[in-house]
């Protein structure tokens, strides 16, 4: 299965710890290059999600920001968010990494497979990466993803925990 990476996964799971560990949940992972620049036109040299793109054999292939697929125009997404969307419709098999909400309803209403980052936390649990949720959970909180308590209680549940 590919993942394509939007900015908001990429930038939480750097802050949690978990990127490292868990970017080969999907061979390839790809990010397009929109998100890339996205990413590092932060100030800051030293955010994680920057550092970590920027250093050699990260496991992720960047790729060229595709064209925009005509139906985005009308959502008004970001440009991460409409070359990921782009990128995974032209990818068979491909599933969008997106926690964006007009990004999530844009890709359903148009059939294109997505997950997000509790949805990764999911995958984690399932290929054995993790042995409960409930830390890396923690940890996605405390890198300031916002998660309702309705959706914790979920992924708690489908994790069997």
């Amino acid at each position: 299965m590919t993942l394509v990476f939007n900015a908001s996964p990429l930038i939480v799971l750097a802050k949690a710890g978990l990127l490292d560990d868990w970017v080969g949940l999907g061979s390839p992972c790809l990010v397009p290059q929109a998100v890339v620049d996205e990413i590092c036109r932060v100030d800051d040299a030293l955010d994680p999600a920057r550092v970590w793109l920027e250093k050699p054999g990260m496991g992720l292939d960047v790729v060229a920001t595709p064209p925009m697929l005509p139906f985005l125009a009308g959502w008004d997404l970001g440009e991460g968010e409409s070359a990921v969307i782009s990128l995974t419709a032209a990818q068979p098999g491909a599933v969008a990494v997106l926690d964006d909400l007009a990004a999530r309803r844009c890709a359903q209403a148009h059939g294109i497979k997505m997950t997000g980052t509790l949805g990764l936390v999911l995958l984690a649990k399932q290929r054995g990466l993790l042995s409960e949720v409930g830390k890396a959970l923690e940890a996605i909180l405390a890198a300031g993803l916002y998660v309702s308590a309705k959706d914790l209680a979920n992924v708690r549940a489908k994790a069997g925990e």
